[in-house]
């Protein structure tokens, strides 16, 4: 609950500041455990407003400059509504089979020999996919 509502008020702040010069940049590691849509440890109307807080950052950001990094071990388990609005990726080895499909549903320009690659990559590799600018 603590990461949602720091995230909300620096966003909420941002979405006011007319100083389109300066940037937010929100940096989530383990996003698993608070962008997923399967917690069981919050109440429905919590969890819903916790999602609905992301969804909206991760649609709206580009306007604000307010930008989004997140890092999991489960893709799996964060809201598809999130991981769809992201740009660019850095795959580590996944051995999961629900998140290498995850993985494959989502990044659409990721190849297929990229994908078959992600369970046996060596440690400290990894993929690089996206609209790198």
């Amino acid at each position: 609950m603590v990461p949602m509502l720091i995230c909300k008020e620096l966003y909420d702040n941002k979405k006011k500041d007319s100083n389109k010069n300066h940037s937010l940049h929100i940096i989530i590691d383990e996003a698993h455990n608070i962008l997923s849509e399967n917690s069981e440890r919050e109440s429905e109307q919590w969890k819903d407003y916790r999602l609905e807080t992301f969804e909206e950052i991760i649609k709206e950001w580009r306007k604000f400059s307010v930008f989004l990094t997140i890092s999991s071990q489960r893709p799996s388990d964060i809201s598809t509504t999130i991981i769809s609005q992201l740009h660019n990726y850095f795959l580590h080895r996944l051995i999961n089979n629900k998140d290498i499909i995850a993985i494959e549903k989502t990044v659409a320009y990721l190849d297929k020999v990229s994908a078959e690659s992600l369970p046996i990559l060596p440690t400290w590799n990894c993929i690089s996919a996206g609209l790198f600018a």
